[in-house]
């Protein structure tokens, strides 16, 4: 049975090609999750819930009471600091300031704020030349007026995308090909992503020859990696900084010790 391709699947595999095998050819996986990670996870549940229960008057202080009990809630003990500059009470106060950028820009004396939400965290699966792939859009709007679909995606991270290359961005163009193939399109599709942590939003939207470029990028990468597949040679260790948020250490061929990151104690 052939593989179903996400953007995060891809970009595992770009990133580092040991970390690929570990992942999606062995299997191996692990309830370690980084402090970044479960800041970013917290988040995208309070902002899905407001959507999920469409309260049209929800406060901030509301919000903030959500974040909180999300956190403490789902709080586990395979957390772990990269930084050990930071503390694990900056995260969580930052996960306000992006919740608190959100509800300026989106809620805040907008009380047609969810008017054109058709959902979040929608999945959306499609097959282009032979090959699976799907994706989870944070959240999806529709302005039946101008009969126009927007993609939305949170982000908390600390890199802010340029529009240049946002109109041939990945991720996101993985989403905009699903939903060419699952409506009838009249207008080209908005791509928004929120950068929570700096209230900054950046608006796309890809025309044809980027959605061609997209749809030719994803199929010519996912090819490539099935046709290696079968080669344990072609799966090599790929060190560089992103191995301090790795959690297989232990599995990698390249690594000796165990990843030096703090586990989180509570």
């Amino acid at each position: 049975m052939s593989p179903r391709f996400s953007y995060s699947r891809i970009n595992t595999f770009n990133n580092c090609r040991e970390a690929y095998r570990i992942n999606y050819i062995k299997g191996i996986r692990k309830d370690n999750e980084n402090i970044e990670a479960y800041l970013g996870s917290c988040v995208h549940y309070v902002i899905e819930e407001i959507y999920n229960n469409a309260n049209s008057s929800i406060n901030f202080d509301e919000i903030v009471y959500m974040y909180k009990k999300s956190w403490d809630d789902n709080w586990h003990d395979s957390i772990y600091l990269i930084d050990g500059r930071k503390k694990v009470s900056q995260y969580y106060s930052l996960g306000i300031e992006c919740l608190k950028n959100f509800y300026k820009r989106n809620i805040e004396n907008n009380s047609s704020f969810l008017k054109n939400a058709l959902g979040s965290e929608v999945e959306v699966e499609f097959s282009m030349d032979g090959i699976d792939f799907r994706g989870i859009i944070d959240r999806l709007d529709f302005d039946s007026q101008a009969s126009q679909y927007t993609i939305n995606d949170y982000k908390t991270s600390k890199r802010i995308i340029s529009p240049k290359k946002a109109q041939r961005d990945l991720q996101l163009g993985l989403y905009l090909v699903a939903i060419h193939q699952k409506f009838d399109i009249e207008n080209p599709v908005i791509l928004k992503w929120h950068f929570l942590r700096y209230g900054v939003d950046i608006v796309v939207s890809p025309e044809m020859e980027d959605v061609d470029f997209i749809k030719n990028k994803l199929v010519k990468k996912a090819k490539a990696i099935l046709d290696m597949s079968s080669d344990r040679e072609n799966f090599y260790p790929n060190e560089n900084i992103l191995c301090n948020w790795c959690h297989y250490w232990e599995e990698c061929t390249a690594k000796d010790t165990s990843n030096p990151a703090k586990r989180i104690l509570k």
